[in-house]
């Protein structure tokens, strides 16, 4: 996890059992390093998508054009990425 995509600064080896956190706005990348499938569950809050919505990929979720979140889902304002 980092700042940006090129400072990654935090590098942690996990095991079975595990939660990582990933503060809001953070480049992060998760890589199994085992031999064994890795399964990655995934939460965002607030939802960026459709009720009951599932992509395989996340090249998937950027070219899904009707994928909205629900009315009752309250988004941030938007604000400049400063992920560059």
């Amino acid at each position: 996890m980092g700042a940006t995509k090129d400072k990654l600064t935090f590098e942690k080896d996990v095991s079975d059992g595990w939660c990582v956190l990933v503060p809001a706005g953070t480049w992060h990348n998760i890589t199994n390093i085992g031999t064994e499938p890795m399964q990655v569950y995934t939460i965002y809050a607030p939802a960026h998508h459709s009720p009951g919505k599932v992509h395989a990929t996340a090249a998937a979720a950027e070219a899904d054009k009707d994928d909205e979140p629900a009315t009752w889902s309250v988004q941030p304002k938007p604000v400049a990425d400063k992920h560059g």
